[in-house]
């Protein structure tokens, strides 16, 4: 393999994304990473620049009055100083700000460098480095002419090449891994980065132009790439999102999982009846499976969100990429890089967010399932609680009944006795008294004194007419 140790005019662009988010345009995080980055070729700055569409628009918008900022400078390697230029763009693009900024040598440089140039156009390591929740992301094109080969370079050495511009711009620690190589415009093009590595994710590109055709054709839809680019971010910022929400709602579905295996257990192991503890124990599981329901809820509604986004954008992605291939008349093969994108990429992460959604959609049935035993067991118990009381209550009232029935009777018996004595008493006892005596009656019932024969009689009639009353007035079974 013949090693390519030299590049022609490199260049180096950059094109980031973030959300609008709440505060003003002008103090979006995007503009200060810009003007730091821009800070060690220029003294110019992007925020005072900054022109804000006063009516909202969907479609992409200049910040800039003369669309970008222009600007000259120098870099040194080596000893050895040389002419660039570069350029930024601040565009709104739907409800996001891009930033497109370019840095490398002049159109007219023609001597051959080393590879190694590119770190002077990341010298402070800004380029790949931007974070933030609102961030969408950055893609990072390195473009450079291949010098005269006696024959066809091979694709290994390509790949040597892409690798060597890779290492010179970013620094080891923020290198994404190589991922595989495409076509742009019909010239071989190295994408470096892994989708799945969602926590330090970078996407990088290399593209040897081999013809004025292909240089002339990424100046002719640069527009379009940066849209691409967008579409891209957002469905791949939508992925990585649903990732988080996933490991979110795996530890809930097994949570949930521990639960109903609990209450299964519980159950078995519980006789007839619940005791007042076993009630409580089972009414807190209720609560934490309520609320463990509605944050699971929420993130199963998080999930299908970002599903929507990727399908949405990439729509979008696909409409943009047609429109290209409508104007360019060419092969897809010349926009493989692109295409693949639309084809592989986007649909595995719209398929991997429908296949969560279908496994994690049975926790929300495991979910329900407890939730309706519990309550159901509460409800029994509680009723058969309610039972219970309600019996209880019912001989209390029973008692508390006859003990008032009984003082009823008695206090009729009462009256009634005393008022047949006192009657009896005051009705001529004395009379009988005598009758008595003449009618020699035994002698100790006449031996008794008149009063003592009188008040005997009135108790004995007061007596008896109580007990008539208190047994006409007794309850019938």
């Amino acid at each position: 393999m013949n090693e390519i140790e030299k590049v022609l005019n490199p260049n180096v662009y950059a094109f980031a994304f973030h959300l609008i988010g709440d505060a003003s345009g002008r103090n979006n995080p995007l503009w200060n990473w810009g003007d730091d980055f821009l800070e060690s070729f220029t003294s110019q700055k992007i925020k005072p620049l900054l022109k804000f569409p006063e009516e909202p628009s969907n479609l992409s918008v200049d910040l800039l009055r003369d669309i970008s900022l222009d600007f000259n400078s120098q870099v040194s390697y080596n000893e050895t100083q040389l002419d660039i230029s570069g350029f930024a763009v601040p565009i709104k693009i739907g409800d996001s700000y891009a930033l497109w900024l370019n840095v490398g040598f002049l159109d007219n440089f023609v001597e051959e460098v080393s590879p190694q140039w590119l770190s002077t156009f990341n010298p402070e390591n800004l380029l790949g480095i931007v974070t933030g929740e609102e961030f969408l992301g950055e893609t990072i094109l390195i473009t450079a002419k291949l010098p005269p080969q006696p024959q066809p370079p091979s694709l290994e050495s390509l790949q040597s090449l892409a690798d060597k511009c890779c290492n010179a711009l970013l620094p080891e620690k923020y290198r994404p891994p190589f991922n595989r190589v495409g076509q742009l415009f019909g010239s071989q093009i190295f994408e470096y980065g892994l989708i799945k590595q969602t926590a330090n994710y970078r996407h990088l590109l290399v593209w040897f132009p081999n013809s004025e055709a292909s240089e002339d054709k990424l100046g002719t839809y640069q527009r379009e790439i940066v849209d691409l680019f967008y579409y891209r971010t957002k469905i791949i910022k939508a992925f990585h999102n649903s990732r988080q929400i996933h490991r979110i709602l795996f530890d809930f579905y097994r949570q949930v999982e521990d639960n109903v295996n609990w209450l299964q257990q519980r159950i078995d192991e519980l006789d007839s009846a619940l005791t007042t503890d076993n009630l409580q124990e089972f009414k807190d599981e209720l609560k934490k499976l309520l609320k463990t329901a509605l944050t699971y809820t929420q993130g199963l509604t998080k999930l299908e969100d970002y599903g929507n986004t990727i399908a949405i954008n990439l729509n979008n992605y696909a409409e943009k990429l047609d429109q290209i291939y409508a104007r360019v008349e060419s092969d897809k093969e010349e926009l493989s890089i692109l295409n693949h994108f639309r084809r592989k990429t986007a649909p595995y992460m719209r398929s991997q967010i429908a296949g969560d959604l279908g496994y994690f959609r049975h926790g929300t049935g495991l979910i329900e399932q407890a939730i309706a035993s519990i309550r159901g067991i509460v409800e029994i118990e509680q009723a058969r609680s309610d039972r219970a009381n309600q019996i209880e209550l019912r001989k209390s009232e029973l008692a508390e009944k006859n003990r008032d029935d009984r003082l009823e009777r008695t206090i009729q018996a009462i009256g009634v006795g005393l008022a047949a004595g006192g009657i009896a008493a005051s009705s001529g006892t004395d009379k009988l008294f005598e009758t008595l005596q003449q009618n020699h009656v035994p002698a100790p019932l006449i031996l008794w004194h008149p009063f003592v024969f009188s008040f005997v009689l009135s108790c004995a009639i007061a007596l008896g007419s109580a007990a008539i009353v208190w047994c006409r007035t007794r309850p019938k079974n």
